[in-house]
This record gives structure tokens, sequence and C-alpha cells, in this order.
């Protein structure tokens, strides 16, 4: 709490002149000084957060869930035309105390609360267009859980990286068969030695691609066991390093492992 809060003053019981009109280990709902319209509410979570992003998610559901059982108290109590439930957060958006509140706002006909919207918008195609890519942005980077559906389909998608790598480690081993035997069947009919370092040099650079190609494709069969097992993942993410392994982390040189697989230094070796 905090002692400069006046809302937590009523918290913490020490507002002897507040209306109170519902109380339990999360929330506290009571009249403000100066009600809007008759039966205006507040209703304020317990602990002194000052503005709503700073909320709890366990702290959301006790406030939702108190906010629409004194909003039903106040229609079955006191019968108004409508029902306003506005949360402000900083002084643009009208917030006077630094204490998250939900405004319960009972309205009737002819009642003296001014127009709450403006008519029109300023809003064109462009700015619109811009700020659904933004807020669809911040909201992918969150830690909200896929649906199963979007789950299948980012499943599929690593997938696919996963065959392209193991395609195009059998097509560097394809390729370099006849690189070699052409270098080194002429560099021993021509007695050429300098050839013979040509299919080498060859033999190095092939074996290079090989074993990256093997390290990528363990980095995205992690990230597939990652996204399956409900990890936290950002949607359709096809960055690897998420899954925070330290080969991983360090860059896109083949590790020690890669070089010593079965399908690496058995075939590159003897060639």
């Amino acid at each position: 709490m905090s002692s400069a809060c006046s809302f937590c003053a009523i918290v913490g019981g020490e507002d002897p002149n507040v209306r109170e009109i519902y109380r339990d280990a999360n929330v506290v709902a009571f009249f403000p000084l100066e009600p809007a319209t008759h039966g205006h509410t507040l209703v304020v979570p317990v602990r002194h957060v000052p503005e709503a992003w700073g909320l709890r998610d366990d702290e959301l559901l006790p406030l939702s869930i108190a906010t629409m059982k004194v909003a039903r108290a106040i229609r079955d109590g006191l019968s108004p035309d409508g029902l306003n439930i506005i949360q402000s957060n900083g002084h643009a958006a009208t917030q006077t105390i630094g204490h998250v509140h939900v405004h319960l706002v009972p309205r009737w006909y002819n009642d003296r609360m001014p127009a709450i919207w403006p008519p029109g918008t300023e809003e064109t195609d462009v700015t619109l267009s811009e700020a659904a890519r933004q807020i669809r942005s911040a909201v992918g980077e969150g830690n909200s859980t896929p649906s199963p559906e979007d789950r299948r389909q980012h499943l599929g998608f690593i997938q696919a990286v996963v065959t392209r790598m193991a395609q195009a480690s059998s097509s560097a081993k394809a390729w370099l068969l006849p690189i070699v035997t052409a270098t080194y069947g002429y560099a021993i009919t021509k007695n050429a030695p300098l050839i013979a370092i040509i299919g080498v040099v060859a033999v190095a650079v092939f074996a290079l691609l090989d074993a990256n190609y093997l390290k990528q494709e363990r980095a995205f069969r992690k990230l597939y066991d990652k996204v399956a097992g409900g990890g936290p993942i950002p949607a359709f993410s096809m960055n690897p390093t998420l899954v925070g392994t330290a080969s991983n982390r360090s860059n896109y040189w083949p590790d020690i492992q890669d070089w010593k697989s079965w399908s690496v230094a058995p075939v590159y070796l003897p060639l």
C-alpha cells in the first residue's frame, strides 16, 4: 500500500467516511466522493498498482469477477437504463488517482453524463493499417498460448526447414562425388598433384557445408520439439536460438559433434 494514496487508505479501512459497497480478499468497491450518476461505484484491487499495465495475471481474474458482480448488483438494485464500465490509465486518459480503479457508471436517459465518444474520426486507411500492424506485432511478442491449428502450422513450417536441410546435405554429397572422381582421376592419370589438391579443397569445402547443414537441421529439430511440447516460443517463430542451447547461441560454424556425425566424418575423411 501507499501512504499517500487515498484509495489505499480506503482499502486499509482508514477512511471512516467512505461508503463501501463490497469487499473481498482481492478488491474493494465503494462510492467516489463525487459520483457522476446515481450509484456510480469504483472497484479497486487491494494491492497498490498505479496503472493497469502493472496488474499481475493472478489479479486480473478477481478484479474482473468482482467488477461484474457489482455491475449485476447495480443492475438489480437500481434498474438503470444502461451502464458504462470505464477504466482509465494516465493523465491523458483522465486518470486522477494513481491506483487502478474501474468505474461502474449507471446510466439513465437524459442524465448529466456528457457524450463519451467524439463524432467521426481522424484516422485514415494508412494510419489504421499501420496501427493494426504495430499492435499485432506487439501481441505476437507476448506469451499467449497459440491455438492447436497455429501450432500445427508452426510445426509444419519447422519440419519443412528440417527436410530442406536434409535434402541439401544429400545434394552436397551427390555434387562432390563427380568432382572428386574427375580431379583425382585426372591427377593420377596425368601425374598432376596440383589438380589433386583442388579435389582435396573441394572435399573440405563440401564437408564444411554438409556439417553446417547438419548443425542447422539439429537446431530446427530442437525447435520443433520445443514447440511440440508447448514451450514458450513466439507463434510462428523460425529462430532456433530461442531453444537456448549453447551451440545455437554461439555461431553458424559446425560444432565438434557435427563433424563427428556418421553422415560427415565417415563420408568425407576417406575422400
